[in-house]
């Protein structure tokens, strides 16, 4: 028997188990490019900004690429992760409508185990622009952030916020 088609299974079986790691991925509809751009980044870091003051996550990290976003952070008892994303596809839709872009409609998830380094991660996130060559690796992505707990001790592994040559070999 095959099994049925859709999204509609991933959504039967996603789990929200609170205080733990996240790591998500949403597209753009058809991997329409313009996220990185200023007023769609700010929409979506002060949507970052306000799921973190309502208690619903906390962030570790996010990178906006042109036509994807990476977001790693814990959740909270709060909201579960379709309601975490779902608000934040909600209020950054006009800002994406406004460059002509709307998010698909589903996103990635990975629930990151107890044996699961945060520090991989954090390396994936933060070289995915630099591995895409939207920048040259002696410039700082500005649409790349931390959250105060991981700044702490990943910001000082960096090569003042570029990566260092041969992690791009």
């Amino acid at each position: 028997m095959k099994p049925p088609r859709g999204y509609a299974p991933l959504r039967r079986h996603r789990v929200t188990i609170p205080d733990a790691a996240y790591f998500i991925t949403l597209c753009t509809r058809d991997r329409r490019t313009g996220l990185n751009t200023v007023p769609v980044a700010a929409s979506l870091r002060a949507q970052f900004a306000a799921l973190e003051n309502d208690g619903a996550l906390r962030l570790q990290a996010a990178v906006v690429m042109p036509d994807h976003l990476h977001l790693l952070f814990v959740v909270t008892a709060t909201l579960t992760i379709g309601q975490i994303i779902g608000r934040l596809k909600a209020k950054t839709r006009p800002a994406l409508s406004l460059s002509g872009l709307s998010w698909q409609g589903n996103f990635y998830e990975h629930r990151l185990r107890p044996d699961d380094s945060i520090e991989d991660v954090l390396h994936y996130l933060f070289l995915n622009p630099y591995r895409a060559r939207l920048l040259a690796a002696d410039k700082a992505y500005p649409y790349f952030w931390l959250g105060p707990v991981e700044a702490k001790w990943f910001n000082p592994t960096l090569d003042d916020h570029r990566p260092f040559p041969e992690w791009l070999a």
